[in-house]
């Protein structure tokens, strides 16, 4: 009797904590919510003046903040993806999940950092492209794992950047939120 009341409750906590992360999960994307929604994926099969099979997509986040991942429109989710720099923007095709473009004159800044969201990959081991979407920053990690190919995506993406934004020192502390104070 006491050994099914123990399991009953273990059981009862288990469903609490998985309703509660399903609750943070859905704030999240409400929250997300006031940003616009993305441009769609170019339809054509544009030449691609680079292009990665094997990368992982680590998530966007917003500026204001660079911990939590922004969980609208797909853009929270980790898993690996094919990157694609076209001449007007940067496609990242995720697999089992929903592909996504940024356009060219949308991105501000192109660095390397050792982390995004919290989780560190190594020293300038994750390409972080920093963008404006609407009214709001958005910085969205890229690890590709071969170096080669990291130095290319960076230089391809440089035609875009238009030098230091907030992300600069991304991967070595958090940027500075509006206002100036930590």
């Amino acid at each position: 009797m006491l050994r099914t009341l123990l399991v009953l409750v273990m059981i009862a906590i288990i469903f609490l904590i998985f309703r509660s992360m399903w609750r943070s999960w859905r704030r999240r994307v409400v929250k997300g919510e006031v940003i616009p929604s993305l441009s769609a994926v170019p339809a054509t099969d544009a030449e691609a003046l680079f292009s990665v099979s094997h990368a992982t997509y680590l998530g966007t986040v917003t500026d204001d903040h660079w911990l939590d991942r922004v969980a609208a429109q797909g853009l929270g989710g980790r898993g690996p993806a094919a990157i694609r720099v076209l001449a007007h923007g940067l496609v990242v095709d995720r697999v089992g999940a929903q592909s996504h473009f940024i356009p060219g004159e949308a991105i501000a800044e192109v660095a390397l950092a050792k982390g995004i969201a919290g989780r560190v990959y190594g020293h300038d081991s994750v390409v972080v492209v920093s963008w404006v979407w609407g009214s709001t920053l958005m910085h969205t990690g890229l690890r590709v794992a071969d170096s080669d190919s990291r130095a290319a995506l960076m230089s391809s993406l440089a035609q875009w950047s238009r030098g230091p934004s907030p992300a600069s020192s991304y991967g070595d502390q958090p940027p500075t939120p509006p206002g100036g104070h930590k």
